[in-house]
């Protein structure tokens, strides 16, 4: 008996941690508009799905029409997107939208409020409904905050085992190693409580300076395999994985809507 309520709560609370878990609206990092709703007979009928890229615009959402490119770094981060979808409630006599978010799964993250316009113009009635419907998403006061996944580290058991610290997987590693990918990007690792941090000693893309702290790697149970905080081109550190493979190779994981892209990254040999 004693068991099964242990078991019981066991459940209870791995169950409270996934749901305290589960991503607000604020933890998503852009919106993606379609060229056109369900009910417009054309693309940007009555310029709505522009006006819709500029309410998102203007409370600080990344915003991109479906035609549009986004950008890998943004691609990279699991399910990191919303995609915006406006119904049409309206009847006889009364314009009406409202408009939901909703993510790569098609979960509904954000439903707003019902917006109404007693305008005859069909542009001025659709207009006025989408800014009325966009007040409930004002009030959120969107700020962005990567998503960070809490859930390993809150159901650790109190009696788990300090894990040792480890050498990475050959000599070649040297305190203040640098490694370099393929497009020129060089970090200096150095070590930090068990783990490591990365500061950027060269970069091409201006999206980082030398000095820069671009990740941090924190040990797991597995040897030469760390739970990394990677910082992408917009700021925000995006957690991944990452592990050390052979003669001086780092290999960052970053997880996309398709597949696994993998950024690796070599020691490169120095005079000590």
């Amino acid at each position: 008996m004693r068991y099964f309520k242990h078991l019981v709560f066991g459940v209870v609370f791995l169950a409270f941690q996934i749901a305290s878990a589960q991503k607000t609206i604020h933890n998503f990092s852009y919106v993606v508009v379609p060229t056109q709703f369900y009910f417009q007979k054309q693309s940007d009928q009555y310029q709505l799905n522009s006006l819709a890229k500029f309410l998102f615009e203007k409370e600080g959402v990344q915003v991109f029409l479906e035609t549009e490119k986004i950008p890998q770094v943004l691609l990279m981060q699991a399910c990191g997107g919303l995609e915006l979808q406006v119904l049409d409630k309206s009847s006889f006599l009364k314009s009406k939208l409202r408009f939901e978010l909703r993510d790569c799964e098609n979960a509904l993250v954000f439903s707003s409020e019902l917006g109404q316009s007693d305008e005859k113009d069909f542009k001025k009635s659709f207009h006025e409904c989408l800014r009325n419907a966009f007040e409930s998403f004002k009030a959120l006061n969107y700020a962005h905050v990567p998503w960070v996944d809490a859930l390993p580290n809150a159901v650790q058991t109190a009696d788990k085992p300090e894990i040792l610290k480890r050498p990475l997987p050959d000599s070649i590693f040297l305190h203040d190693a640098v490694y370099a990918n393929e497009e020129n990007l060089e970090i200096v690792l150095t070590e930090n409580q068990g783990g490591y941090v990365g500061r950027v000693t060269a970069s091409p893309s201006i999206a980082y300076t030398k000095g820069d702290l671009i990740c941090k790697l924190f040990k797991t149970s597995l040897p030469n395999v760390f739970k990394v905080q990677w910082k992408d081109a917009y700021g925000n550190f995006i957690p991944t994985i990452g592990y050390f493979e052979g003669a001086g190779s780092l290999k960052i994981d970053f997880e996309t809507t398709t597949s696994i892209s993998v950024m690796s990254f070599s020691a490169k040999q120095t005079e000590h």
